[in-house]
Order: C-alpha cells, then structure tokens, then sequence
C-alpha cells in the first residue's frame, strides 16, 4: 500500500542517515536540521572557535617569550663574563692595541648585535612595535662608521680633542704673576675639559682664593716659604659626572719626585716650582682620568638618547677649542638604533590569551640595561693602545675598565 511503502522510504532515509552519522561522526549535515539545538551548536562552534585562536596565539607569544630569555639570559652571562675578564687580565696588548679583555669585548659585542636583531617568523624581537625593521645597525658600521657617517670611534676621538684640548690639558690654563699661580677653565659656557670644583690647601704662607669666576679660576698666592709635607689639593669635575683630585705637596727634595713641588729659596722660586709641578701633575690627569671619562661620556652621546631626540656630536671642527654639543643627523652619523622609540617599552606587544585576560610583553635593544651592556661592550672594542709599557697608557685603561666595570648591571 502507499502507506505501507511510505514507512519502508521513511526507514531508509533514517537507515541512510544513521549510517552518514556513523561514517561522518555528525549529527546532521546542516544546522537548520538540529532543530532546537541548533543555537547551543552555533554557540559551542564559535567558543571552539575562540579556543583555537587562543590557542595558537598562546603558541606563538610563548615561542617569542622564549627566545627573548633566552637571548636575555645570553645577554646576562655577557655582562657576568666581560666584568671577569676586566678583573682577571692585566695590560698586555695582545694584538697590538687591545687587551685580552678587549678582544673578548669586541666578540661579545658581535654576539649581542646579533642575538638583538633576531627574527621568529619574519618579525624582529627587539625593536618594540616595529617588527619589520632591523632595530641594531651591524657591529662595524657602530664601532667604524658608514661612508661619510661617523661611528662610535670617531665620536671618541672627536669628544677627546675636545676634553683635552689643543695643549693636552683639559681645557684649563694656567698662568703667573709674581708669585700668584692661577688655574682657570678655559671657557665659560663650555661642556669639556675638567671642572675646578673645590681647592683645599694646608700650605702655610700661601694663601689660595676661588674657584670663582667666569670662566672659573683659582689663585694660589705664595708670600712665604710652606713647610715641607704640607699640600694643595684641586678637585676637578669629569665630563661623566665622575670627579678627580689632584694634589701636590710641598718637599725640600730637589728634584721632587711626582706629585711634589721643591720650596724654593724664597717665594718667588717656589712658586715658580709649584707651577711647573702643576701643570704636568695636570696634563698626566688629562691623559688618563680625563681622557676615560671623555671615552665614557662619548659613548653616552652615541648610544643615549629617547623618542625624539639624537646622538651629540662636539660642535666642531675645530674640536680643540669647541664649547657645546650638536644634534648628529641620519646623513653624518650611524644611528645605531632603528626599532621603535616609543613609551612603555617591555609592554609593547598585548596577547588576548582568554577571553577576560591579556599579556603584555616585549622588549627592546633601547632599553637601559641591554643598551648599557652592548654600549659598554663597543666602548672596550673601540678603545685602543700604543704601548703596554706606557703608564699613562695603562693608568688611563684601568681608569676606563673600571667606569666599565661599574657600568656594566643587567
């Protein structure tokens, strides 16, 4: 009968079906045929939906977070390694020009430009929100220039000619009349050179006014003979914000030995000895406090600078006698960083992991520590030296190394 043939269709098309749910593993072929299911199976589709994106955006943060430990972690065992060998190696120019210490300097400063210019799955780690720009220029274009553009060891000499000056002694001057000695700075406003900051002196028969003035001075007026043993002491600021004492005592040997000046017969002959035993006792200063705090503060202009602003060049030639700083621009210097500049640095990327919690995350070659590190690093591969058995050289090295030192915390 037509009823009769109709259940035996029915039960076919329902055989039919169960076997395409057993060979399939659905339910039904289309939401419209789940009936009042169908809502909980759209909801649970788009939630299965939500979880594999989660799912594959906790992957890839958790691959990213991973290599940047690791290469933070790298970065780390680097400062550790280099403040050992700066304390471990003595001043024997194993190249040449360099130290031990240097050397391995200079190949840890290879390593970190490296690692911080990583790429996971074509994006950049360590340039903050730019991810498509290499963040670090290459180690030799730092440490040598580009064609006309000037790299870190030409801001070092450059910042050198001016700290020190045309004479070599960082921009003071000295000078005498009668028996008045006078140190001065050599030009007021001016960022180089040392800084008379105090003058203590216990010398009888001389009496010693400043520093004042501009350009600041200091007078040291003889009207007698002093007593052997007594001293002068000049204490002089360094362009790194560090600072540095010079000090003379009066001795009856003659001639004095370094850092003595003779009493002479009379007034007139002792303060002509305390001059000449000055000035050297100043230019040896120069050459080597001076000359590391110069090599420091120069790589802080390379190196140091925010969102908007540029590394400072000495506003010269000529240098010698130059008083202030001027912005580098893109076409005369290598502008060692290229990634972002912008705030919140370590928090520049947001990761939606579920749906009510996000990570930030992030980090960037700028930052503090890590620019500290590979500043001080490219600082010792630059530094360079003439002769091991020089001890203004060697004095000057052990000055730097120690700044370095001191620098160099992650």
């Amino acid at each position: 009968s037509l009823a009769l043939r109709q259940s035996i269709n029915d039960m076919r098309a329902q055989f039919d079906d169960l076997q395409r749910q057993l060979s399939t593993g659905l339910k039904t072929d289309s939401y419209a045929k789940l009936g009042t299911d169908r809502n909980s199976v759209l909801s649970l589709t788009h939630q299965l939906g939500q979880i594999s994106a989660y799912t594959n955006t906790i992957s890839k943060t958790q691959m990213r977070i991973e290599v940047m430990s690791t290469t933070l972690t790298r970065v780390n065992d680097i400062v550790s390694e280099t403040k050992t060998s700066l304390a471990t190696s003595g001043f024997e120019l194993v190249n040449g020009t360099q130290t031990s210490a240097q050397v391995q300097a200079a190949m840890t400063f290879d390593e970190m430009v490296n690692l911080l210019n990583l790429q996971v799955e074509d994006r950049y780690l360590f340039g903050g929100k730019d991810t498509q720009t290499r963040p670090v220029a290459l180690p030799d274009e730092i440490l040598n220039g580009s064609g006309n553009k000037a790299g870190l060891k030409q801001f070092i000499d450059e910042r050198a000619q001016a700290d020190l000056g045309a004479d070599g002694r960082g921009r003071l001057t000295l000078g005498s009349a009668g028996t008045t000695v006078t140190l001065a700075e050599d030009a007021d406003p001016s960022v180089f050179g040392f800084k008379i900051a105090a003058v203590q002196s216990t010398l009888s028969n001389a009496s010693v006014t400043g520093p004042a003035g501009s350009p600041q001075g200091a007078d040291v007026d003889f009207t007698g003979l002093p007593a052997a043993g007594e001293t002068i002491s000049f204490a002089l600021n360094l362009p790194d914000g560090t600072a540095t004492t010079v000090t003379l005592k009066a001795t009856t040997n003659n001639p004095a030995e370094a850092g003595e000046f003779t009493i002479g017969g009379d007034a007139t002959a002792t303060s002509a000895n305390f001059q000449a035993a000055l000035d050297t006792a100043i230019q040896r200063e120069a050459n080597v406090t001076l000359r590391a705090a110069s090599a420091v503060e120069a790589a802080d202009n390379f190196f140091d600078y925010a969102a908007g602003g540029l590394p400072q060049r000495v506003d010269g030639p000529p240098f010698g006698t130059a008083t202030g700083l001027r912005d580098a621009t893109a076409d005369d210097t290598v502008i060692w960083y290229s990634g972002d500049l912008g705030p919140n640095a370590g928090k520049d990327f947001v990761a939606q992991i579920d749906e009510s919690r996000q990570l930030a995350y992030g980090a960037r070659a700028d930052q503090a520590s890590i620019r500290d590190t590979l500043k001080m690093s490219a600082l010792l591969a630059a530094a360079e030296y003439s002769d091991a058995d020089d001890l203004e050289q060697r004095d000057s090295y052990r000055a730097l190394t120690s700044r370095a030192g001191q620098v160099l915390n992650f």
